[in-house]
């Protein structure tokens, strides 16, 4: 007996409980029919055999002597119509009183036996119950409870009215035969049914959940879209009225009033460009975290080496009188990716800045970046990098909010700060997954101050590395900013981009040697008196041209040197997914001179 899968309610919770209480009610129905159907025989001709000894007990018993069939059967069929009524009116949650009304409705209903014309009309009836029982015989559903009343009913009275009983025997046998049907085939195609239907309600969550993502995923596009055609428009125009007023060049007729306006006004159209790149960069970063396409390449770091530069950074952009940056802690050895935890740290310390200077009205901003070892929860020897500033601090409710995308705090001395984009954080929060790391608890307090901490594993940390202490100690100390004595090879297949590179370096001292192909850096390079001291080359050099990488595992073949090489690439997204050779670092544009310098000076950390 099945049901369709819409029965009850729309789930597979709902149709496993409604299911049964259907097929109860269909089964009493049928058994009601079949009792109606022996009661009417005595109105015409009895169909089945009528043995007239249950009869004859029947008066003896009742004393009627004038007690007919027709009255017996009418009497005996009304009892079992009234309790199959009241059997499928039973709630099923309560196995007691619907197991009781199934009892009584089954002791009835055996009664066929005498009330129906004997053996004959138990057996059919018995085995009609096996029949309508099928289907809802757990316990708290009565179905098993009815049979087995049903069937000591029909033997009880046989053993009592005949002289050779054997319904018993067969009693035994239908409700062992109903018993095992329902427990091997129909209980077990519903569960089939109902995993069936569950599996397919967890596969509809699954794609409503994935529809949800898709659709804030596609929210976040949008935004960042907006956010990228929004901001981008404002250092551009920057940019481009510093331009203007650069080429007019009015001249007060004060020459050093002149050249100080001029510096300042490189000064400022150089922020607007760093702007600029800050923001593609940011949202560059961020997209590819989104994605789940970040790459990692693990090297040794100098932690500590990576806090200096940072805090060196944010101190030349603010005079020490209105920010003061301090670094704490000993030369740490990590094994991770260099310019993925220098952008954590930078973010981390850009955004205690941002939200300390000015704060805190005729108050200079502190920021300390600080590395310091910790025991892990296990024992294990990690470190914990420490980001504190002493600003505005952030209210405890907003504390699970902050590394969420486009989040920005408001309030405060400045409000959100010029340049927040409420990504810096959510990429904090991609990167510290990304490599290995843990996310500290946020300590804060409101007028106070802030602290980050980063946590690193025992796993992470390499002894320092051996170095030559007689060349440590007769190495010149020069400028770190400049590349002086240096012959750089520069490849780029495009002339305008690869000019202004040329400029910038020449600037930092360094001597280029330049060209748009392969062949004709060659040619170039031979008529230099020695190999250039680094390679800087463009991925990209052109439809149907081997790439930078290709070009620098040429140029090391052919010369039998692992010479130290930058590749720069406009191709942002692919930045984590290259594969780099040794000695090799790859940078996306646009490139700050002072980032690229840095790079080749730890590529190729003897001056040439």
């Amino acid at each position: 007996m099945t049901a369709a899968p819409g029965a009850g309610g729309g789930d597979a919770a709902g149709i496993a409980e409604q299911l049964p209480l259907r097929r109860r009610r269909l089964g009493l129905a049928l058994v009601g029919v079949g009792v109606l159907i022996l009661a009417a025989q005595s109105g015409v001709q009895w169909l089945l055999p009528y043995d007239p000894t249950a009869l004859d007990t029947m008066r003896r018993l009742a004393r009627v002597p004038e007690l007919s069939a027709a009255q017996l059967v009418w009497f005996w069929a009304v009892v079992c119509a009234a309790l199959v009524v009241a059997l499928a009116r039973a709630p099923a949650r309560s196995a007691i009183q619907t197991g009781g009304v199934a009892v009584l409705c089954g002791l009835a209903l055996g009664s066929a036996h005498v009330a129906a014309g004997g053996a004959a009309a138990s057996s059919a009836l018995l085995l009609l119950v096996g029949v309508a029982s099928l289907g809802w015989q757990a316990p708290r559903e009565g179905g098993l409870a009815l049979l087995v009343a049903t069937a000591l009913a029909v033997a009880g009275w046989d053993v009592v009215l005949s002289d050779y009983p054997s319904l018993w025997m067969v009693a035994l046998v239908l409700v062992a035969l109903f018993a095992w049907i329902d427990r091997m085939h129909i209980r077990a195609n519903d569960r089939t049914l109902i995993d069936a239907l569950g599996e397919r309600e967890s596969l509809i969550a699954s794609l409503d959940e994935r529809s949800a993502q898709l659709t804030a995923l596609q929210g976040a596009r949008t935004r960042l879209l907006a956010s990228i055609s929004h901001d981008l428009r404002q250092p551009l125009q920057a940019v481009r009225l510093y331009a203007e007023a650069l080429q007019a060049r009015p001249a007060s007729g004060d020459a050093a009033a002149d050249d100080a306006r001029w510096h300042e006004l490189l000064r400022q159209q150089m922020r607007a460009a760093d702007d600029a790149v800050a923001m593609l960069d940011q949202f560059s970063e961020f997209s590819t975290i989104e994605q789940g396409a970040l790459q990692s390449h693990p090297e040794l770091v100098d932690i500590r080496d990576v806090l200096d530069g940072v805090a060196a950074t944010l101190q030349a952009t603010h005079p020490r009188d209105v920010l003061k940056v301090t670094v704490h802690g000993r030369h740490q050895w990590l094994y991770t990716d260099r310019p993925q935890i220098t952008r954590l740290v930078q973010n981390l310390a850009g955004n205690a800045v941002r939200y300390s200077v000015g704060a805190r009205p005729g108050e200079r901003a502190r920021v300390v970046l600080a590395v310091r070892p910790r025991r892990q929860r296990d024992g294990g020897p990690g470190l914990a990098i420490d980001v504190v500033d002493n600003g505005r601090g952030i209210p405890a409710d907003k504390l699970d909010e902050i590394f969420l995308p486009y989040v920005q705090l408001q309030g405060g001395a400045g409000g959100a700060s010029r340049g927040g984009r409420g990504l810096g954080l959510a990429i904090v929060r991609g990167l510290v997954a990304q490599l290995g790391l843990q996310m500290a608890r946020v300590r804060s307090t409101v007028g106070r101050g802030t602290r980050f901490r980063v946590l690193v594993p025992a796993a992470l940390r390499r002894p320092a590395p051996q170095r030559d202490a007689a060349l440590t100690a007769t190495a010149p100390r020069d400028d770190p900013a400049r590349l002086d004595g240096w012959l750089l090879a520069l490849l780029d297949d495009e002339a305008g981009p690869r000019a202004a590179l040329r400029a910038a370096l020449e600037g930092t001292g360094a001597t280029i040697v330049d060209a748009g192909t392969l062949e004709h850096l060659k040619q170039r390079l031979d008529d230099e008196p020695r190999f250039p001291d680094a390679l800087v080359f463009d991925l990209d050099l052109g439809p149907g041209k081997p790439d930078g990488l290709a070009a620098i595992d040429e140029l090391r073949a052919e010369w039998e040197l692992q010479l130290p090489a930058v590749i720069v690439t406009g191709r942002v997204a692919a930045l984590g997914e290259i594969e780099l050779p040794a000695r090799c670092g790859l940078l996306g544009k646009p490139v700050p001179l002072a980032t690229l310098v840095a790079t080749l000076r730890r590529l190729a950390p003897t001056p040439p």
